[in-house]
């Protein structure tokens, strides 16, 4: 049977997930898979090693960090050289910056081909620099949508025909959509997500200001934890949000939750193809989002979901109140993005491409 190590130090979110995915669905291949106890600076994902070993995967426990210069990492990248060296793994696959990069160092070391997915690229320029010197090392780097893909090739971070796009993917929905109409005195908008610059927890406590200055009984509700809930919990103080706007903090299963939402906002500055929007249209809960890279590949504005500019407050305001002022928009905006969920964004599916970029990577090294 071939054989895969994967390079896991982001065990939190939609990163640890997709690799549960990967080692739980993906056959033909036995899979060891390198990841620290607990992500230091982050949330962990503790469900995620039993996940994988479960699924028949060896786990084994390597403390990694997020700083590229930390000397954690230094003892990490022997510690996987020893690891591969008695795994002999057919190919190395990297998951997210940090774990990409000594995936491929590694890889490197023994002469065996590597594959990264970076599942959100940081758009600093400090961080493009760094992608672009280990892209030597990567024999395909995989984009999680078309907008990570382009962005990608305009930074030179791996020559145009070594990247293969592999959106992520969620179980599709069973059966005929429940669609119910959103809107309502007392509608609920929520945010679900971690509570880090990246997903910008704070332009949604300022959509939730602007809102509920015009519609008062409007709730608010936000799944997630991170470095930013102190910053939240003073955004949301005052301004009309007292009782209206509750923090629930980081919860297994965040998908059940959301289907109580009318609509779900991720104002996020960038993702890769982020699983909480594909969650919320699976579930039947109308989706407005950020035209950042990664999110604007998930619908077709005005079809199966509603854009808006990166930033532009008033703009998200002006999407969510479209929906909840238009139960037939959000009826049709529902449908439409169940379908999509089923045409583009199944699991199976993401699984099976992915199988196919490794066959390609070992064909091509033989």
């Amino acid at each position: 049977m071939r054989t895969v190590l994967h390079v896991l130090e982001a065990i939190e979110g939609g990163t640890a997930r997709h690799v549960v995915d990967l080692v739980t669905r993906l056959e033909g291949f036995g899979h060891h898979v390198a990841l620290p106890a607990t992500r230091v600076g982050g949330v962990t994902d503790a469900a995620a090693g039993p996940a994988m070993e479960g699924a028949g995967a060896t786990v084994h426990r390597i403390d990694m960090r997020r700083s590229p210069v930390s000397a954690a990492n230094l003892a990490a990248l022997a510690r996987l050289r020893c690891l591969a060296a008695a795994v002999g793994p057919d190919l190395v696959h990297g998951h997210s910056a940090a774990g990409g990069a000594l995936a491929r160092l590694v890889a490197r070391s023994l002469g065996t081909p590597c594959i990264y997915t970076p599942n959100g690229l940081h758009p600093a320029r400090w961080a493009m620099a760094a992608e672009r010197r280990l892209g030597a090392l990567t024999d395909r780097f995989i984009a999680v949508s078309p907008s990570e893909a382009r962005l990608a090739a305009a930074n030179g971070l791996a020559p145009v025909d070594r990247i293969a796009t592999v959106p992520n993917g969620v179980e599709p929905p069973a059966g005929p959509p429940v669609v119910e109409a959103a809107g309502g005195a007392e509608a609920t908008v929520g945010f679900v997500g971690r509570l880090v610059p990246q997903k910008d927890p704070l332009a949604f406590v300022a959509v939730a200001r602007a809102l509920v200055a015009r519609r008062p009984a409007v709730r608010f509700e936000v799944i997630g934890a991170g470095r930013l809930e102190a910053a939240v919990r003073r955004a949301a103080a005052g301004g009309g949000l007292e009782g209206r706007l509750e923090l629930f903090g980081h919860r297994p299963g965040a998908a059940a939750l959301m289907r109580r939402f009318d609509v779900l906002v991720l104002p996020s500055r960038y993702e890769g193809c982020p699983y909480t929007a594909l969650e919320a249209m699976a579930a039947g809960v109308p989706v407005v989002l950020s035209d950042a890279v990664g999110n604007r590949d998930l619908v077709e504005s005005g079809r199966s979901g509603l854009l808006f500019r990166t930033g532009d407050i008033d703009g998200a305001v002006a999407a969510v109140e479209r929906i909840l002022d238009r139960p037939e928009l959000a009826r049709s905006l529902v449908r439409a993005a169940r379908d999509r969920v089923v045409d583009h964004f199944g699991v199976g599916r993401m699984v099976e491409r992915t199988a196919a970029v490794y066959d390609e990577v070992m064909a091509a090294r033989r």
